[in-house]
């Protein structure tokens, strides 16, 4: 069956050893007793041979055909042991030419063909062979020809699809609707980053992996099981394999987000103190959300020397992952960096359980939540954002110093915090000095972590202490002025 020129049901239009039996100039006749799914085998070509072993020389499906000019004995054991071997090809079927050499086909042979369910046709003596296999060779060359054109229209609209930015799932599915198979998009290390069509149950179902073009390194790969036989799968989908790595190579490489509208929205939402909560919900619901339902927070950072196609494949890599575990995935990107919001778990199990078999956790750094409200997203997102990449898996902390800053809104409470450390910009406009008291807080005042942060030596970083404990009026040795300070230089940041 075709729609469109492309072939919409696998098997069709190929050759059959059934078509040889329905054309009445041939005459041929079915002399053995074969399964009818058998008389429905396409046949991949024609081969004509008098050895006693011709299977080294075969292909699979192909027609053999024969004068048996070498197979003069009567003993059915020898019978038995050719067709074996043609059945272990295995072959589409075997073509017996009547003549002077055998003038009606050997018991032996019949007897074989029924036992290994082989289709024998009984060519007649006035059929030249060579009429024959020019038969054969200009129907499938007919026929690949409707393949090839066939595959270039499939190309052409899945064309016309990336072109309008439709995502790559959508173009696969088409590719499956067109062969009547299921398809899989295979990263370099044979990772599933999308599929379409019917998942294929049967473990007898024809498989085949065709490589995308694209450089001579580690390759993108289509994974087609079902269908079509693999030997037409490559002029069939050729073209479209072009068109499927210059849309991933886009896909991978571009500099636009990959994340929906909606999705975008929210998470800028999040990030906006001017947003209140009631917004927010409405932009959860549209972004497919549940504002009444927990949710869970994930964020993947590649190493910051990755290539952005590295570090999207990273994402993309999660993406499929959690997609399988989560009812509800949506993400958004921003560089080297992609927030997950989750709901709706399939399992007990939290977000980040068997990343591992998805992405390389030795480049990765993955950072996650338990179940989180929603007044609670906005600053566990802060938290996750202002997190460094560190590679490997650990959850996002309860709570940080930025977080009770950033959750106070009083303009007094900004004011007085100004007003505090405001002697040591009066004292030092370059900031040195209100640099190095963040960087005593953060360090607890170990003065060699402070000295390689800064790049300064012991004995200056004493003395700016000493001068900002002078301006300011404190003891930096009291614990609560110090937590008093940190939380005032957060108050101003924020």
């Amino acid at each position: 069956m075709w729609t469109s020129g492309v072939c919409t049901t696998a098997g069709r239009p190929r050759m059959r050893v059934r078509d040889l039996l329905d054309d009445d100039v041939l005459g041929v006749e079915l002399r053995s007793e074969p399964d009818q799914p058998q008389l429905d085998q396409p046949i991949s070509g024609c081969a004509q041979s008098e050895l006693m072993d011709p299977t080294p020389f075969l292909q699979r499906g192909e027609l053999m055909v024969t004068t048996g000019m070498a197979l003069h004995f009567e003993d059915h054991r020898t019978w038995e042991a050719y067709v074996e071997r043609l059945a272990t090809v295995p072959i589409s079927g075997l073509a017996f030419s009547l003549g002077r050499i055998h003038g009606a086909l050997p018991n032996g042979l019949v007897s074989a063909c029924n036992q290994h369910g082989i289709p024998l046709l009984e060519l007649p003596a006035d059929l030249p062979l060579l009429q024959f296999s020019r038969h054969i060779w200009q129907e499938l060359a007919a026929q690949r020809y409707e393949i090839v054109r066939a595959g270039w229209e499939l190309a052409d609209e899945c064309t016309r699809l990336a072109t309008h930015g439709v995502p790559i799932v959508t173009v696969l599915q088409r590719i499956a609707d067109a062969i009547d198979a299921h398809v899989a998009l295979m990263d370099p290390a044979d990772f599933p980053l999308a599929s379409a069509g019917v998942p294929v149950t049967r473990s007898s179902a024809a498989a085949t992996t065709l490589a995308l073009p694209g450089g001579s390194g580690a390759r993108f790969t289509l994974r087609i099981r079902g269908g079509a036989e693999g030997q037409l799968l490559q002029p069939l989908l050729g073209p479209v394999a072009a068109v499927l790595a210059m849309q991933l190579s886009y896909t991978l490489a571009s500099s636009s987000p990959l994340h929906s509208p909606a999705a975008a929205r929210l998470i800028e939402a999040m990030l906006d103190d001017s947003v209140g909560t009631e917004a927010l919900a409405t932009l959860a619901r549209s972004a497919g959300l549940d504002p009444d339902a927990p949710c869970q927070l994930l964020s993947v950072s590649a190493d910051p020397n990755a290539s952005t196609a590295n570090a999207r494949l990273v994402a993309w890599r999660a993406q499929v992952h959690l997609e399988s575990r989560f009812g509800v995935v949506r993400f958004f990107e921003h560089p080297q960096r992609t927030v997950f919001l989750l709901q709706r778990p399939g399992t007990a199990e939290g977000a980040a359980q068997g990343l591992a078999a998805a992405i390389d956790l030795a480049q990765v750094g993955v950072i996650h939540s338990g179940d989180l409200s929603w007044e609670e997203i906005p600053l566990a997102l802060r938290m996750a954002m202002r997190q460094s990449h560190t590679a490997g898996v650990r959850a996002l902390p309860p709570l940080d110093l930025a977080s009770i800053a950033q959750a106070l809104p009083s303009a007094g409470l900004a004011s007085l915090a100004g007003r505090f450390i405001a002697p040591l910009d009066a004292a030092d406009p370059t900031g040195v000095l209100t640099e190095t008291l963040g960087a005593y807080l953060r360090h607890s005042g170990a003065a060699r972590a402070i000295g390689d942060e800064l790049f300064i030596h012991r004995n200056t970083l004493a003395y700016r202490i000493r001068r900002i404990e002078t301006l300011l009026g404190v003891d930096l040795q009291d614990g609560e002025t110090r937590a008093t300070l940190l939380l005032a230089l957060h108050i101003i940041s924020a």
